[in-house]
């Protein structure tokens, strides 16, 4: 896992392009422990939910064929953080993705499931 968040952090810094740290992932992913293994380890879905003052506005669960494809369409959401989305898509890697809190009470969870 250390590796995979290293990868993100350089995608979210602009030092590699999501293109670049998909092929790392893939040809790194078979000899990484903590990569998932097993097809039925590898996450399936994508969870983003978003909150508005404390309250829960959106909860939905994307199929990761279609959520890697809509991360380039969600209003509000940065290139990096885009990139960032799409490296976790690609690894195979279950778990948080993004966690973004405001001071008011709004929050935007990513996770991959």
């Amino acid at each position: 896992m250390a590796d995979v968040e290293k990868i993100l952090r350089l995608v979210a810094e602009g030092a590699l392009t999501a293109e670049e740290a998909d092929e790392i992932l893939a040809a790194t992913r078979d000899s990484t422990a903590d990569a998932p293994t097993d097809k039925a380890e590898r996450a399936r879905h994508l969870r983003i939910e978003v909150s508005d003052a404390g309250k829960r506005v959106v909860n939905l669960r994307v199929p990761l064929n279609i959520a890697n494809w809509a991360s380039g369409f969600l209003p509000g959401l940065s290139d990096q953080d885009a990139d960032r989305i799409r490296g976790a898509i690609a690894s195979g890697v279950r778990g948080t993705i993004l966690d973004i809190d405001d001071d008011d009470g709004s929050r935007v969870l990513i996770t991959s499931e």
